[in-house]
């Protein structure tokens, strides 16, 4: 059901595919051309990527004779996953986050950056039509500062992925390790 609801995501982004990447190309200020050819279309590949990997990955074991120890990977949601991503490919990262997410079975409440937001606006108008549940995807749109320091402090998000500075990576490390949560930062 994951797998078909991802790539109608990805269809309905297909389809509006100008709008997205004119919308993109004056809410960012880059050549409507590189949105057209790069930004969206990596955005419509991140929704596919992820709808036919959870298709074909399992629970895996690997014995590493060196140790005499067996290492098992058991992929189980985490729940809630925080995602912060940044101003210069907004829907391209957002979407390289949400759709890992999804696939995975976890709901997520997103921050795309203040000044680049328009786009993921415009994606949450398609989610009901792909048939996401309401509730799966959450995009609060604000300052870092207050929305998105609401996300990575909150006891009931396991998981924050961030895309941006190093200085805001240091923090949200600093204000995650309280609560033990799983980190990506790509800073």
């Amino acid at each position: 059901e994951r797998s078909r609801i991802l790539n109608r995501i990805a269809d309905l982004i297909e389809s509006h595919l100008e709008e997205f990447a004119l919308a993109e190309s004056r809410d960012q200020g880059k050549p409507v051309s590189l949105a057209r050819a790069v930004d969206i279309p990596r955005t419509v590949y991140n929704f596919r990527f992820f709808a036919t990997t959870i298709l074909h990955t399992t629970q895996s074991a690997t014995y590493l004779e060196n140790v005499q120890a067996t290492n098992y990977t058991v992929r189980t949601p985490l729940g809630v996953a925080g995602l912060i991503s940044p101003w210069n490919l907004p829907l391209y990262l957002l979407t390289w986050k949400i759709a890992p997410a999804i696939a995975c079975g976890n709901t997520v409440v997103c921050k795309p950056s203040e000044m680049t937001s328009v786009t993921a606006w415009m994606m949450c108008r398609l989610l009901n039509d792909a048939g996401l549940p309401q509730g799966v995807v959450n995009v609060v749109f604000g300052y870092g500062p207050k929305a998105g320091e609401a996300i990575v402090k909150h006891p009931d998000v396991p998981l924050i992925s961030f895309t941006g500075s190093t200085l805001i990576g240091q923090r949200i490390t600093e204000q995650s390790a309280p609560h033990c949560k799983k980190l990506s930062l790509e800073v």
